[in-house]
């Protein structure tokens, strides 16, 4: 069984937390602008309402009074529906599946971030890890091809393994979860090594995804190096 307090880097930890800090304030801002758009929708529609029930009551010279309560209560109604719905949206596990490769790393994040509360602290610091790794790999994800065998193995592990992992954990009621199971190990520990695991695909995959470009780079080093260093000392 692999030992996650040693493959966590608390310096990483600490970067990935600010980070996480400065997200969260992000994702507050774009929640209320969200929530604003919703009631301005709300008071558009409950203006229009009432405007066209003013407009009617001065066309026919007046409203019975059951009409001008229902138009009314239909007003607030119709406000109170529009400033609820539609709900704050929230990234599901399903979402990830339908997720282009540009959006899969933050939507796999957002999920992840959705599901930090059902989780042990022992795996905070894991969620964090796989954050940074998230974050580092999105640029790669949205140079790579749909179907290529890359794309599939990065899907497969962040849109099944990582969701399987969480929820096979959070099906375990609270009162066994810290309990060791036949393994010796509890449902918890198991849950932080499987994400440490995970965190370090994000990361191999990573480095798979840079290597043309590292090797691509040392030789255009080597070739500059030629060309003007050496060229120069033997001048």
């Amino acid at each position: 069984m692999a030992h996650p307090p040693a493959r966590i880097s608390q310096e990483i930890v600490r970067a990935a937390r600010r980070q996480r800090a400065a997200r969260l304030y992000e994702a507050r801002k774009e929640r209320w602008r969200f929530r604003l758009r919703r009631l301005r929708r709300a008071f558009l529609a409950l203006t229009g309402i009432w405007i066209a029930t003013l407009v009617t009551a001065l066309a026919l010279g007046g409203l019975p009074f059951m009409a001008t309560v229902l138009s009314i209560l239909l007003g607030i109604a119709v406000f109170t529906l529009l400033a609820i719905y539609p709900a704050t949206p929230r990234t599901n596990a399903g979402d990830l599946e339908s997720a282009s490769l540009t959006e899969l790393a933050g939507s796999a994040e957002l999920w992840l971030e959705g599901k930090r509360r059902a989780l042990p602290n022992a795996a905070i610091d894991a969620i964090d890890m796989i954050g940074v790794r998230l974050e580092q790999i999105a640029p790669q994800l949205a140079m790579l091809e749909e179907t290529g065998p890359a794309a599939r193995e990065v899907r497969k592990l962040l849109s099944e393994h990582l969701p399987g992992l969480v929820d096979s954990y959070t099906r375990i009621p609270p009162a066994l979860r810290s309990k060791p199971g036949t393994g010796g190990t509890t449902p918890s520990e198991q849950l932080v090594d499987g994400l440490c695991v995970i965190s370090e695909e994000i990361e191999a995959m990573s480095v798979d995804l840079s290597r043309n470009d590292i090797d691509g780079l040392a030789t255009r080093n080597r070739f500059l190096e030629t060309k003007y260093v050496d060229a120069r000392e033997r001048g």
